[in-house]
């Protein structure tokens, strides 16, 4: 078993290295504050009428970095 404190099972030529599931891993604190804002962002499009809008946009916009999207948008370019 190794000393890190993590079991990955009896396997047979396994190695310590970093999983692609642990790299990826956040808190769960973490996970909460984002689903939070996101289910916020969720009710703030229903509440305002804005349902039709936001589906008309999800089928126009397609991107492979929404998070870099959002970045470029808040933050000014000087």
């Amino acid at each position: 078993m190794p000393k890190n404190g993590k079991y990955y099972g009896d396997a047979k030529y396994s190695n310590i290295a970093v999983t692609p599931t642990e790299r990826n891993a956040v808190s769960i604190e973490k996970f909460n504050i984002e689903k939070s804002a996101k289910n916020k962002a969720y009710f703030f499009i229903l509440s305002n009428g804005l349902y039709d809008r936001f589906s008309e946009f999800c089928k126009n916009y397609h991107s492979d970095d929404p998070h870099r999207d959002c970045l470029e948008y808040l933050i000014p370019k000087v």
